[in-house]
């Protein structure tokens, strides 16, 4: 493996930390666990933004952008910020965002290499299961 492939999945796997201790934190902190709820969400829309401004770069960097692209990738920040608003129950909010990281995996892999495919799939798959688990919590 390129070092440049290496480093993008030890980045990548050190971005499902907060995911994984945050979903641990709500799990076992039986007094307060609701607490962790909001940073785990909020580190979901930033890589949800993340994921969407590389699209944004991507497409910037064409020689004549679709505007459809520029358009596309501004939705998931805005749809994450949305689930912020006052009010927003944590189970909406959670859904939201794993839905929005669905979307990103499906557009990201779509004709990419077999390793960032890889890569993708690991990421998106740590985040939406540390998600789903405090989402399905009772």
């Amino acid at each position: 493996m390129d070092r440049t492939r290496l480093t993008a999945w030890a980045l990548t796997l050190a971005g499902l930390i907060p995911f994984v201790a945050g979903a641990a934190a709500v799990w076992f902190d039986r007094e307060g666990g609701s607490r962790w709820i909001e940073p785990l969400a909020a580190y979901a829309a930033i890589i949800l933004s993340f994921l969407a401004g590389t699209r944004w770069g991507k497409g910037m960097a064409e020689r004549d952008p679709r505007p459809a692209t520029l358009i596309l990738s501004n939705l998931p920040p805005v749809a994450a910020w949305l689930t912020f608003l006052p009010g927003v129950p944590d189970r909406l909010q959670l859904l939201v965002l794993i839905g929005g990281l669905l979307a990103m995996l499906y557009w990201d892999v779509r004709g990419s290499g077999d390793w960032y495919a890889r890569l993708r799939w690991v990421a998106t798959t740590g985040a939406v299961l540390s998600l789903g688990a405090v989402a399905l919590l009772p």
